[in-house]
């Protein structure tokens, strides 16, 4: 076994193929706990590579912008779904959202960050995290062991 690491992976976008929703738009819990099993669907593709990662050894942490009251839902859909995860944070999202994700990513000593929002992936960086816009970029050695590209 290689290296291991630590890997941190924001949800919607990343694991899930869409956003969870427009966090500037205002709505109910319940509408969110509706819209749950919708946006959790995952790619078989996604569940690969995490599976993939854990069997290397790494460690996974998932960081998402979903509110803090979500992190039940979000977690028991995560298991249902059997999608690979060592620990989740959901953060909540809107203003400090960026510097919310940072914290977590230096508590928990991340070493990789895969984050499909740009303006948090330049944040990140400019911050010394390495950061991925997706699972695909950490598959690319013809081994399909870690192999990662700076964005």
């Amino acid at each position: 076994m290689g290296i291991i690491l630590k890997i941190g992976v924001d949800l919607d976008g990343v694991i899930t193929p869409f956003k969870f929703i427009n966090p500037s738009i205002k709505l109910p819990q319940v509408i969110y706990i509706l819209l749950a099993p919708i946006s959790l669907l995952v790619p078989p593709a996604n569940k690969a590579a995490l599976q993939q990662l854990k069997k290397q050894g790494h460690v996974i942490i998932i960081v998402s912008a979903r509110p803090w009251w979500f992190h039940r839902i979000t977690e028991s859909w995560l298991k249902l779904h059997k999608v690979t995860f060592d620990k989740l944070y959901c953060i909540g999202f809107g203003k400090g959202t960026k510097r919310r994700k940072l914290k977590i990513i230096e508590k928990e000593h991340i070493e990789i960050f895969i984050e499909d929002d740009k303006r948090i992936r330049d944040f990140l960086a400019q911050s010394s995290v390495k950061v991925a816009a997706s699972l695909y970029e950490i598959f690319q050695a013809p081994s399909g062991h870690y192999f990662f590209i700076l964005t």
